[in-house]
């Protein structure tokens, strides 16, 4: 064989097997989980409760970070400007990385292409729910009703997420919800408890719960497809609202580039940390289910998150980064 011939096929042998031996010794040092909202949620800890599993499987400590602004996008952003090593991951929702583009006003940002899903960890649905004062006890009778108040029904919104829903839900049942914004879900739910409002899109979560249990308010329905085990009453807003799912997802993103053989031993340090009983025991206990898929699942959740979000637009102002 013609010499040169010989080194140009080594070299490129060579160059095919960099990821494979990078990652046979991966991690040697502890990775960093990048979670875009602070301390304290459910979202919260469940990339700390993930951090913890993986670190038995990957055998390096993983380590979480709250980095916050910009309603995720200065986390994201990291992420996606990061070298493409295997230790630093993003986690946040699905439905943040497909706002990045509107957020931070940068059109470059490409939701499926920008970032290198790794997998999906947990699944949350929205609840709608209303103040006792409402005479409804389920979406139908709702809606007849709704139609009936002149001037639309007022439901409060606490980021864009929220003003999606209502604008996905006004226009596929035909009614009138109007938005009052407030600056986060604890002040929107206590003007939910307090009347100013008669609507909310909110998460399961523990307190939430009990007050419907106390009878405060009530579950109207869920943006999930199929009913909740976790949730009692309220049915799949989808038998009322044609094509209407929107589930919040967490997920776990590398940077962009990232070298399939350590996306997939990330992948199952995750698949086997979302296995433990403990983890979804704790989940549960927050509203949450495990929804363990692979990257494939998150791409095609984001892709039906950015046409979500495109119907929206169409028909209603979504504030963004305000």
């Amino acid at each position: 064989m013609n010499p040169i011939r010989r080194t140009l096929l080594a070299a490129a042998c060579a160059l095919t097997l960099v990821p494979a031996v990078h990652a046979q010794g991966y991690p040697d040092r502890p990775v960093k989980i990048i979670y875009t909202y602070a301390a304290g949620g459910p979202g919260d800890a469940l990339t700390r409760l993930l951090a913890q599993h993986m670190s038995t499987s990957l055998g390096q400590p993983v380590v979480v970070e709250n980095r916050t602004g910009a309603s995720g996008g200065v986390g994201t952003m990291a992420v996606a400007r990061a070298d493409a090593d295997g230790y630093t991951f993003l986690l946040t929702t699905i439905t943040t990385v497909v706002q990045i583009p509107m957020v931070m006003r940068d059109d470059t940002f490409d939701p499926v292409k920008s970032l290198t899903p790794v997998a999906n960890v947990s699944m949350q649905p929205l609840i709608l729910v209303a103040n006792q004062s409402v005479p409804a006890n389920d979406f139908p009778s709702f809606v007849e009703w709704s139609r009936k108040q002149p001037d639309g029904v007022h439901v409060a919104v606490s980021g864009p997420t929220l003003e999606v829903a209502s604008a996905l839900v006004n226009k596929g049942a035909n009614i009138k919800m109007v938005n009052v914004p407030y600056r986060g879900a604890a002040p929107a739910f206590q003007a939910l408890l307090s009347g100013e409002v008669k609507l909310y899109f909110t998460t399961p979560s523990a307190s939430t719960l009990e007050f419907v249990k106390q009878g405060k308010v009530k579950i109207l329905g869920i943006t999930s497809a199929e009913a909740s085990p976790l949730i009692t009453g309220g049915e799949p807003l989808i038998k009322h609202v044609p094509g209407y799912v929107q589930d919040i997802n967490f997920a776990v993103w590398g940077p962009p580039g990232l070298p399939a053989p350590i996306v997939a031993k990330v992948n199952d340090a995750i698949r086997t940390a979302m296995a433990v009983p403990e983890v979804k025991e704790r989940l549960n206990s927050m509203g949450m289910a495990p929804a363990y898929a692979d990257a494939a699942k998150v791409v095609k959740t984001t892709q039906h998150e950015a046409a979500n979000i495109k119907r929206a637009m169409e028909v209603a102002t979504i504030r963004y980064g305000q």
